[in-house]
């Protein structure tokens, strides 16, 4: 029974982490004068001056680091890593959403 668990687990789970494997980080480049529709309804937009704007958090600041993208606004400061997909969708595990570009 328990290998039968381990072998539906990794069936499940296995073309997830495949597909991740092969996704890029995102660039400077990437975002800048860019806008990012996620597929839970936020829309950011990332301005080449390192201005932000969240449709749900407000005004702030980005940064490309070197363990992500750092987002700064009047409600909300944290970390995403967002991640390039093969197909040119964004992905990003920290807010649990898939997005593109839609500018």
């Amino acid at each position: 029974m328990t290998r039968l668990i381990a072998a539906g687990f990794a069936a499940l789970t296995g073309p997830f982490f495949a597909v991740s494997a092969f996704a890029d980080p995102v660039t400077a480049k990437d975002l800048s004068g860019r806008k990012i529709c996620w597929q839970d309804g936020l829309v950011g937009t990332f301005s080449p001056d390192g201005k932000y704007h969240s449709s749900l958090s407000g005004a702030g600041t980005w940064q490309v680091n070197s363990v992500g993208v750092q987002i700064r606004t009047e409600h909300y400061s944290g970390l995403y890593d967002i991640n390039k997909q093969p197909d040119g969708t964004l992905k990003s595990l920290t807010r649990h959403s898939s997005g593109h570009y839609c500018n």
